[in-house]
């Protein structure tokens, strides 16, 4: 008999790798428990040993630079207010280093020297962040920058007297600034030509630059190294794709980094002195989201995360390139012959405009009038569907259903020029996109074209309400985790940090007022005509839960199929394993309903 979705489910991960300054033990996160939690394990190789016993997702774990201390981060409930705690030898208990439950902490790293922590909070206003640091010894913490903006330290200078400091104006604008620790005073250091991303910062071991992952005066993100004296950028890598992650080795002489081609990850190391790249051949296809050092330079740890492999931690020799598997997760019994490889496909919009997707194809025997297909769309808006592996896509397609996961316009990964053309007033433009999938798939010889549903979460929601609100009629089923339905109340109850930078993307309540309620799918739910399914967090901070309310609601007035499931102890997402059994069984039974696939077990 064919695997059931809490098989699916059951699949492991090991994520977010950290080196202990010796080298010799590296910590991750690891859902092997059913939720994120920290391991650690000796390094070449060992069995791994849990570290946290929480019933919260942990979001992060970092080594300091000397010593045996590490941080972690961890929020209540998917609630987001993260919070910082440090073990300091592994056997002993954690300690909260923070303990201020309204208030988010966003990690900034250690001090070169270990003794000192930098994060983001939004403890004066909860609408602003600034930077604080804390002496970790002596539990004595002070804001060293506060701005009325979205500050976030990102970087430690090798002396301790600086950070770098992001601040986060919007999604295409991301600035670089330099505090001076000692004064408060803060430095731009790209001077303003237009909006630019700063991101994957790191200071050079000498303090004079930094590497950095940029698009300044470019369509693409590429690898540059910013000289401090004269604010001038060093192109080391400027290619017609996105550079993603720049991480220099601790003596400087090589950076790794992954550009992000199609949505995959290309990951290479530049020896600095000759300019060669050594190209690390991946076990597979995927994408690799994080690289750290291990601190005597003679290798990378990243994490592998592909359509059809697990995620997990990996070792790249920076001599030969040689990579080694450090983490096997639990698959629970399937294979990677299980799974399904998407293909790469390009569709034209109604402007002629190539749209990217992952298009999906069953194993499973083609029924007659073709494969019922499931259309994913992705959230953000600024974010890409990418070839990694999950469960409930895989699941899917086990059960007979294609999957066709589309980059509409304004999706990242494709140039700045793309990532724009969803931007306030050019919103529909994105949903237009959708239809014409839709139309991709019908035309194609083995879909049942009758047979569609779309499904997306967060933005994404708002995605499948507006598809099935302006095109209503196309799709057989829409599926509708947490999405906006009222772009005026949701702007008016989200969490008050993110109005202004949200405001930006989808338009201002006051200026563009009647074009928001006009692009609000609740102002045409009397169209929808297909089944929904809403699932909700209660305890989201971003898409609060009055939004999915105002939309069952108004389905069910009009006595259109509408099925609601919410979860108390969920956030922005579903993290606990019988929440995620629950949420999947039952949007598979309404897919199987509505849509029909093919069952497999």
């Amino acid at each position: 008999m064919a695997a059931d979705i809490a098989t699916y489910l059951g699949v492991r991960s090991a994520i977010g790798p950290s080196v202990r300054a010796d080298g010799r033990r590296l910590a991750f996160v690891s859902d092997h428990t059913g939720v994120g939690q920290v391991w650690a394990m000796d390094l070449p190789s060992s069995s791994p040993r849990q570290l946290t016993r929480h019933d919260d997702k942990v979001a992060f774990v970092d080594f300091a630079p000397v010593g045996e201390s590490l941080v972690y981060g961890m929020d209540r409930g998917g609630d987001e207010r993260i919070q910082l705690y440090l073990i300091e030898k592994d056997g002993k208990a954690a300690k909260p280093l923070t303990a201020r439950p309204e208030v988010i902490h966003a990690w900034g790293g250690w001090s070169a020297d270990g003794k000192r922590v930098a994060f983001a909070a939004n403890l004066r206003n909860q609408a602003f962040f600034d930077v604080h640091v804390l002496d970790v010894a002596a539990g004595e913490e002070r804001c060293v920058f506060h701005g009325d903006g979205h500050f976030a330290p990102v970087a430690w200078s090798p002396d301790g007297k600086h950070l770098a400091v992001i601040e986060m104006r919007g999604s295409l604008d991301i600035d670089l600034h330099l505090l001076e620790m000692a004064t408060g005073r803060i430095e731009r250091l790209l001077a303003p030509r237009g909006e630019s991303r700063c991101q994957s910062i790191r200071f050079a071991k000498d303090g004079k630059s930094i590497f950095l992952s940029t698009d300044f005066d470019r369509d693409h993100l590429g690898m540059a190294r910013l000289d401090l004296a004269t604010c001038k950028l060093d192109w080391l890598e400027a290619p017609a794709w996105d550079v993603e992650v720049v991480r220099p080795s601790r003596d400087n002489a090589r950076v790794a980094h992954v550009t992000n081609i199609e949505g995959y990850g290309n990951l290479a190391i530049r020896d600095l002195a000759t300019g060669k790249d050594l190209k690390i051949e991946l076990p597979g296809p995927g994408i690799v989201p994080e690289i750290v050092w291990i601190p005597d330079g003679s290798g990378v740890v990243f994490t592998l995360n592909g359509a059809c492999r697990t995620p997990d931690l990996y070792r790249a020799d920076a001599a030969t390139g040689a990579v080694t598997r450090l983490t096997v997760s639990d698959t629970k019994g399937l294979k990677v012959t299980d799974f399904v490889e998407p293909e790469v496909i390009h569709y034209p919009s109604f402007d002629g405009l190539q749209i990217p997707a992952f298009f999906f194809r069953p194993k499973t025997p083609k029924p007659a009038t073709g494969y019922p297909t499931v259309m994913v769309v992705h959230g953000g808006p600024e974010s890409q569907y990418l070839p990694n592996f999950r469960t409930e896509v895989q699941f899917l397609i086990a059960r007979g259903y294609a999957v066709l996961a589309t980059n509409v316009r304004g999706s990242s990964g494709y140039g700045r020029a793309y990532l724009a053309l969803d931007d306030v007033r050019k919103r529909p433009g994105s949903v237009a996109d959708l239809a014409h999938a839709n139309a991709w798939l019908a035309k194609h010889p083995d879909i049942d074209g009758h047979r569609i549903a779309v499904m997306g979460q967060s933005y994404g929601g708002y995605m499948v309400l507006a598809a099935i609100t302006l095109y209503p009629d196309l799709w057989a089923a829409g599926v509708d985790f947490y999405g906006i339905c009222n772009w005026l109340t949701m702007l008016a109850n989200t969490g008050p940090w993110r109005r202004k930078q949200r405001a930006k993307e989808y338009g201002d309540p006051e200026r563009d007022r009647d074009f928001l309620i006009e692009t609000s799918p609740l102002t045409k739910v009397n169209d929808i005509k297909c089944p929904l399914l809403v699932a909700q967090g209660l305890t989201d901070p971003r898409v609060p839960p009055s939004e999915s309310e105002q939309i069952v609601k108004a389905v069910r007035s009009r006595n259109v199929p509408c099925e609601y499931v919410t979860f108390p102890d969920e956030g922005h997402g579903f993290v606990k394993l019988h929440n995620r059994l629950t949420i999947h069984g039952a949007v598979v039974q309404f897919l199987d309903r509505f849509v029909g696939g093919r069952p497999n077990g």
